[in-house]
């Protein structure tokens, strides 16, 4: 008798540290009742690197419509000032045709964002103000896109005006980002205009990112990746913002597969997303502004043949790039 109790007890325990180490496995995916983030092996733009403040550099070649300037850094918690500029000639007296200075430390006027121009020596009048979307403490993603005879500014997705361009952009051969950034991680300007649809050759073969910015203007986008007979789709990424779904397929000799949409809907309208697909061997990874959204898995015989991306839909393409998943 006594045996028996001695080997329910000693199963009581067992159960209870087996409890135990499952509740742990089942917890260890989430801090405070919210999930943790995956950690992805992949940097969020193939760019990216630490970069000095204060930042400068010469560019390469000359700036020209329909590409986007793009930096991204973590500001202090209690900044001043973070200010970009576009510089013709190395030295900080220079003129500049685009002063971009966010400011925190005007009092009642904080919060803005100030647009002006330098030139002999003088700034233009007036200055030109727009509320600021960049919190003390949080993230500076700030992209300039050159339009004819404008600036388009947006700040952490969302665009906060249209500058005129008062002095022309030739000769404009530096960039520089002072201020009170805790880093700076991306510094990348390219793109063009781009058609739309857009179609081109893209030999996404495993181990390879497709990169995509965009401006959603509607209702849908679609990104289609095509096999060389340019028949087959082996994916099909359809942003809907009208249903608030993000629809994943596959195509085979004019046959649409069954549809995958779980994930939620992590985008908003009138906001820039960053779309990145890598192509891993057993699936593509689909990353939105820089987190893991889905993986969906190769549906279609001889994967490694994508010859071509289309891009259509209500929608302003930014940038698009391939390279190196690493």
């Amino acid at each position: 008798m006594y045996g028996s109790v001695g080997a329910l007890s000693l199963s009581s325990t067992f159960l209870s540290l087996l409890l135990l180490v499952a509740f742990c496995r089942s917890d260890d995916r989430t801090v405070g009742g919210e999930e943790l983030e995956e950690k992805l092996p992949y940097k969020q733009y193939f760019s990216e690197q630490k970069y000095q403040i204060p930042f400068k550099t010469r560019i390469s070649e000359p700036l020209k419509n329909g590409q986007t300037v793009h930096a991204v850094g973590k500001i202090k918690m209690y900044p001043k000032r973070v200010v970009v500029n576009f510089h013709q000639g190395g030295s900080d007296y220079d003129d500049m045709p685009l002063h971009l200075s966010t400011r925190w430390d005007e009092g009642l006027f904080s919060g803005n964002v100030v647009f002006n121009t330098y030139s002999r020596r003088n700034w233009s009048e007036p200055e030109e103000r727009v509320s600021s979307p960049f919190p003390a403490d949080g993230e500076f993603d700030i992209r300039i896109r050159l339009l004819p005879g404008k600036f388009q500014v947006f700040g952490n997705r969302v665009e906060i005006g249209t500058f005129k361009q008062r002095a022309p952009l030739t000769g404009v051969n530096h960039i520089s980002i002072v201020g009170d950034l805790e880093n700076l991680r991306l510094f990348h300007y390219g793109g063009t205009s781009f058609p739309n649809p857009y179609n081109a050759i893209a030999k996404l073969v495993p181990y390879k990112r497709l990169d995509i910015s965009a401006l959603p203007t509607g209702n849908r986008v679609n990104v289609n990746l095509y096999k060389r007979n340019n028949r087959d789709i082996a994916l099909h990424v359809s942003i809907r913002y009208s249903e608030g779904a993000i629809v994943r397929n596959a195509m085979n000799a004019f046959s649409w597969g069954e549809e995958e949409r779980d994930g939620g809907f992590p985008l908003a309208k009138g906001e820039i997303f960053d779309l990145t697909i890598v192509h891993e061997p057993a699936h593509f990874l689909v990353i939105l502004n820089g987190k893991k959204f889905c993986t969906f898995k190769h549906r279609l015989p001889n994967y490694m043949d994508i010859e071509t991306l289309e891009v259509d839909g209500t929608v302003e393409l930014h940038t698009v790039t391939i390279n190196e998943a690493r």
